[in-house]
């Protein structure tokens, strides 16, 4: 029964993350502060690497860093694009590419990982 209303749940308050919206560092804090939210560090150079994820259950944001250098020490993003996983403020999963400057990771495995924040809200 509890799984059921689990899942219930998460059927009915899916929030989809299709739209790519950017944050910068006046408004970084408010947008990862809520829930679960994942944040794109990337630069325009290497764009065709992006990870352009359509996840569920989250907030999707991406980061210039080309712009936002401050963000880029803050969080120590060495190689782009770097996806971090934030809860409530607290990053809890950071996904880094590999030496081609690709993500390993895909949309499917970020989403397992996800998947299972949101259930240990439940446990």
């Amino acid at each position: 029964m509890k799984n059921l209303i689990i899942i219930i749940l998460l059927v009915i308050g899916s929030s989809f993350c299709f739209s790519q919206e950017f944050i910068n560092p006046d408004n970084f804090k408010n947008k990862v502060a809520k829930d679960i939210v994942v944040v794109e560090f990337w630069a325009g150079w290497n764009d065709s690497n992006s990870a352009k994820y359509e996840l569920s259950d989250c907030s999707y944001y991406l980061v210039d860093i080309s712009k936002y250098m401050d963000l880029q020490m803050e969080f120590d993003i060495t190689a782009i694009p770097t996806v971090i996983v934030f809860e409530s403020g607290e990053e809890k999963i950071r996904f880094l590419p590999n030496v081609m400057f690709k993500l390993d990771a895909d949309e499917k495995t970020v989403q397992k990982d996800i998947d299972e924040l949101m259930l240990s809200k439940f446990n």
